[in-house]
Order: structure tokens, then sequence, then C-alpha cells
């Protein structure tokens, strides 16, 4: 039996999809019971705050697809975990990382991926991490003012980034979570092409039929303007270090580990857009 955390996200929405289609055996972790009656298949209410109610989700899972959103609490949330899916006999865990992932990264979020990872593999758990970078699906943040005003706001300058759809990370997670390959591997997960955000840009001005433009910004302006939207602070000051991160080249970087995992290419941003145009019309 798979269960399934962060099942009513970007990402588990998806392997939720995948393990439905492939007739898998699972469940989904759900804090909200309604959330979890409306993805339409078994689930678990459970709190990764609170230990004891991880305990009675884990009852009888063997594989657990490990993922959380990001926040200070992350390391503590899921080191706890997987000492609950050990002593609840769990075999093999996927986790979702990130690039970069390690206990010396300049990212917070790349510190508290690389301490999960530390903790994971000194557990005795089977495991493959999956570190996917930039998510399509975050474009979706921008479609307020694209349609708006029709600009695309950062602190990228131009940095190229090799953007990937979440469908493409959970079909690799339904593949680890349903076979035996790959124990023991960590893949960096990308799309198959590397974009600025001027190219970006030019993307949506073609398939919107509009122009849209990329304004750059002082770092320093987008966190504050984030902060004023009510982003809370620590994860504010982040989004700018990773802007940065970006502006310097870091994500251009294409790798072949979703062929690799599921045999096929990457979905590109064209077919991200085609299926999601009327969100940013």
């Amino acid at each position: 039996m798979i269960l399934v955390t962060g099942a009513t996200g970007s990402i588990g929405q998806y392997l939720v999809r995948h393990l439905k289609n492939q007739g898998s055996k699972f469940k989904a972790l759900v804090r909200d019971e309604a959330k979890g009656r409306a993805l339409g298949c078994d689930y678990v209410v459970g709190d990764f705050d609170k230990p004891d109610t991880l305990r009675a989700a884990f009852e009888g899972i063997d594989r657990l697809f490990l993922n959380v959103a990001p926040s200070e609490s992350m390391a503590r949330q899921l080191n706890t975990a997987i000492d609950v899916a050990k002593a609840a006999g769990v075999s093999r865990v996927v986790p979702v990382s990130s690039p970069g992932a390690s206990t010396t990264s300049k990212l917070k979020i790349g510190r508290w991926h690389g301490e999960i990872e530390e903790h994971l593999q000194a557990s005795g758990l089977g495991w493959s991490i999956l570190r996917p970078g930039s998510f399509m699906q975050n474009l979706l943040g921008a479609a307020p003012l694209i349609k708006s005003e029709g600009k695309i706001i950062g602190g990228y300058k131009d940095g190229r980034v090799a953007f990937i759809d979440c469908y493409d990370i959970a079909a690799c997670g339904a593949v680890l979570l349903t076979g035996n390959d790959h124990v023991g591997k960590t893949f960096v997960l990308t799309g198959r092409e590397a974009l600025s955000y001027p190219e970006v840009a030019q993307k949506f001005s073609a398939k919107l039929g509009k122009p849209v433009t990329y304004v750059d910004l002082p770092v320093e302006q987008v966190v504050a303007s984030a902060k004023a939207k009510g982003t809370p602070a620590a994860l504010a000051e982040e989004f700018g270090q990773f802007m940065t991160v970006i502006a310097s080249g870091y994500a251009a970087r294409t790798t072949q580990g979703i062929k690799e995992i599921t045999g096929r290419e990457p979905r590109t941003l064209d077919q991200f857009l085609d299926e999601n145009l009327q969100a940013f019309r």
C-alpha cells in the first residue's frame, strides 16, 4: 500500500491521478477531511505536527511519497515522519527535495531539504529522492498581472530556468512508488529547455495574442512587494535569494532525470500553456 502526502498540492493531485489510472493501491494523507473526499480516492486524516496521527495513518503502508509545503518547520516535520515511517515498517520513501539540497546550501530551503535527505539516508529505509527544479505551475501566480497589465514581474535578469511540469514530477513518483528500480538514487528533474523570463513572456504573447512583457526589478523591491501582500517575511526573503540564484544562471541546467525514470521526454512550456491558457486570459 502506498501513502501519498501533499495529495492536494501541485504535485500530489497529479500523483493521485497517475496512481488511479494505473490501478495502484494507495491512500492520500490529508489534514482536511473535506479535501480528502474531494480527491475521490481512499484517504486518511493526519497532520505532520501531530505524530500520533501519523502513526495511525502509516499503519499498513509499504511505500511513502513525502512532500510538504516549504516552511521553517519542514525539516522537523518530515524527519519526524521518517522516524514514524521506519517504526511502522515502511520499506521505501520517495521525498520531493530541491536541486542543490545540502546542509551547507546558501538557500534556506536547500538546507532544510539537506537535513531531510541526510536523515532519510541514515534511517536505514529504502529511498529514491526527487529534486525537481522550478515548477511551470508557479507561473500561475503571475496570471492576475498578465490578465490586467500584460506583465510578468521579477528580479531574475536574463537567468534561464529549465521549468518542469508538476505532471512530470508526479509521473516519476508513480514509477518509483510502484516499481523496484532506482533504490538509493537521487534524481535532479528539469524540463527539456531552459528559458529566460523575457522568452517566457514571448511565449505568453504568442499564445494569448497580446503583448506580454517581462519587467525586471531590483530583488529588494520584489521582496518588499511580496511582504506587503502578506507573504511571511522569511519566505519572502527566501524568494529573493531564489531570484538571485536564478539570475546567476544556476537554474539553466537541464537533465535526463525524467526520461531515465519514465522513458519519455519532459513536457514543454508550450504544452503547459496550451492546457492552462484560460487561466491567463
